[in-house]
């Protein structure tokens, strides 16, 4: 059977999956085994399609590889506000909806802040206390979500401190879809004052 020959591009024009991705940056606040550490995630001006923030929200998701099918890190929970549709409690859903919804020329990404637990004993109290806190100081301050994740390094033999990611998106979320932008919560003055609440909210 004869193969069909295809219809030539029209000049000019460019496929989408020929264009370069805009690679996702960071740049980091902090050091490793800081009880609180941050990084903003961005991209660089320009035009063309920008590399998707899902891969790096999976890597963490899925600490045993990015290719398992279902997230091995121990506790994984989008954090919401009360009238958000349940939809996007799904993070695939969460993620895909986000970039779906971002301007081709917005350049912030998300904002990450790293909890780290190194006296825990157990997981629930760590867990229950990081969420605690970021529903007050992101979700019901500000109104955006946040997908929380949490790793137990020692369930695959490490000495490494337990420790939460805090994927902090950008835009704010309602009933009525995304809406404002909070670029401010990932610059360096909204990451201090992010450090500063949660050593602040230990103490309590």
């Amino acid at each position: 059977m004869a193969s069909r020959k295809r219809k030539p591009a029209p000049a000019g024009s460019v496929s989408i999956a020929a264009l370069p991705y805009r690679p996702l940056r960071h740049f980091y606040h902090g050091q490793p085994g800081d009880p609180v550490s941050s990084a903003r995630f961005y991209w660089s001006k320009g035009s063309g399609p920008r590399e998707s923030v899902e891969g790096h929200f999976l890597g963490k998701r899925r600490v045993a590889g990015a290719e398992s099918p279902t997230d091995t890190a121990a506790r994984v929970e989008a954090l919401l506000g009360n009238d958000v549709p349940q939809d996007y409690a799904d993070p695939d859903f969460l993620t895909a909806s986000y970039m779906a919804k971002l301007p081709l020329e917005e350049t912030a990404a998300f904002a990450q802040v790293t909890l780290s637990f190194p006296s825990a004993t157990n997981l629930h109290h760590p867990w229950h206390q990081a969420q605690s806190w970021l529903r007050d100081h992101y979700v019901h301050r500000v109104g955006v979500p946040v997908l929380a994740v949490l790793h137990a390094p020692f369930m695959a033999g490490s000495a490494s401190a337990v420790h939460l990611h805090a994927l902090v998106l950008m835009r704010k979320l309602t009933a009525f879809g995304w809406l404002t932008m909070h670029r401010e919560l990932a610059g360096d003055a909204g990451l201090k004052a992010a450090e500063a609440s949660w050593l602040d909210w230990l103490r309590r």
